[in-house]
């Protein structure tokens, strides 16, 4: 069985966390499509070596800290403040 905790808790910390980055003008970032790319994968390796919570033994990556990640970059994405 899936153990909805960690990933509802992550999904809902990164939510959080991402809607507080603050924005500019987008032509200031200097993020193209590859710099979330190496973002992604770094982060998936991390999750990898963290290893899940020792009683779940569904994945072997930590998934509360795969879908913080991808809370931050969907808030980020959809309802990031400005600057």
């Amino acid at each position: 069985m899936i153990p909805l905790g960690p990933i509802i808790f992550g999904f809902i910390f990164g939510v959080i966390v991402g809607s507080q980055i603050k924005t500019g003008n987008i032509s200031d970032t200097s993020f193209k499509a590859s710099s979330y790319v190496i973002i992604i994968i770094a982060a998936l390796i991390m999750a990898w070596q963290l290893g899940e919570f020792p009683y779940y033994d569904f994945l072997p990556i930590s998934s509360g800290f795969v879908f913080a990640l991808i809370g931050v970059l969907l808030s980020k994405f959809l309802i990031a403040r400005s600057s």
